[in-house]
């Protein structure tokens, strides 16, 4: 099932701002800060397997989870994940917030969990310069949309906001959606054409441009032209498996096999096995 927005929404804006302003004096974590490219992200548990804020990973259990103690602070949040969806299914969820100019490396999830998950977004907070993606298409997840994100499939965020992006992430273990919802889905699920980014092609004037950085890259740069390419898809018609592609070519074309072997193992890592 691929990445689509399920329903939009309507947020009570007093008890989301107490909700949120009560995540300022949250403790957080830097679980998965490994796929973040360039800015920062940070992450805490509200709901997980033990209901302690030093359980911080994803990981296989029987069961269902429990919240957090800052699940407990923030009411209005738990009572949305209470009414729209059967926490029986439950397993994690989690508050994220992305700084501004932060981009994901593009990547698979549940690699290295034994059964298979559904994960939905619900965004709090967010804009239209920020963006997420799936394979090639790059999309907008906008404030109060329900989304079903499909994380085994290449995946990746950019923002290019001069404010946060916060977003609720829950991941479940069920058969279907439909297990998950507590409400209906919809017939034909898709990602509307009013949130597709619409990119241009990246014409081979722009491939040459950036494969022409083989001239520069060295170790001290790797990560700044890694960033580049992965803002490249969010603004070119450029798929997240394309970024580590150019990557591997600009790396062999340096001469540096160790930048080589360095893109090789990241990849790996990111999309095969971890």
């Amino acid at each position: 099932m691929r990445s689509h927005r399920i329903a939009a929404i309507e947020l009570d804006e007093a008890r989301l701002a107490a909700d949120l302003a009560a995540s300022g004096d949250f403790v957080y974590n830097d679980s998965y800060a490994d796929f973040v490219s360039t800015g920062m992200l940070r992450s805490t548990m509200l709901w997980n397997q033990t209901g302690s804020l030093r359980e911080t990973s994803l990981g296989d259990y029987d069961g269902s989870a429990v919240p957090t103690p800052h699940g407990d602070a923030m009411p209005y949040v738990r009572e949305l994940v209470g009414g729209l969806f059967r926490t029986e299914y439950l397993k994690y969820a989690r508050f994220m917030r992305l700084a501004p100019g932060s981009v994901y490396v593009p990547h698979r999830d549940f690699l290295e969990l034994k059964a298979d998950m559904l994960r939905i977004h619900l965004p709090l907070q967010t804009d239209d310069s920020v963006f997420a993606s799936e394979e090639s298409t790059v999309f907008r997840m906008r404030r109060g949309e329900l989304w079903f994100l499909d994380a085994s499939r290449t995946h990746s965020v950019g923002s290019f906001s001069d404010h946060d992006r916060v977003h609720v992430i829950c991941d479940f273990s069920a058969e279907s959606l439909s297990d998950v919802l507590a409400f209906g889905t919809p017939e034909e699920p898709a990602i509307p054409v009013g949130n597709v980014a619409d990119r241009p092609p990246l014409d081979e004037r722009g491939r040459s441009a950036l494969l022409g950085l083989a001239g520069v890259l060295d170790a001290r740069n790797y990560q700044e032209i890694q960033t580049l390419l992965i803002k490249q898809h969010f603004l070119s018609d450029i798929s997240g498996d394309d970024v580590f592609t150019l990557l591997k070519e600009i790396a062999a074309a340096s001469g540096s096999s160790e930048l080589l072997t360095r893109a090789t193992a990241h990849e790996e890592y990111c999309m095969v096995r971890r």
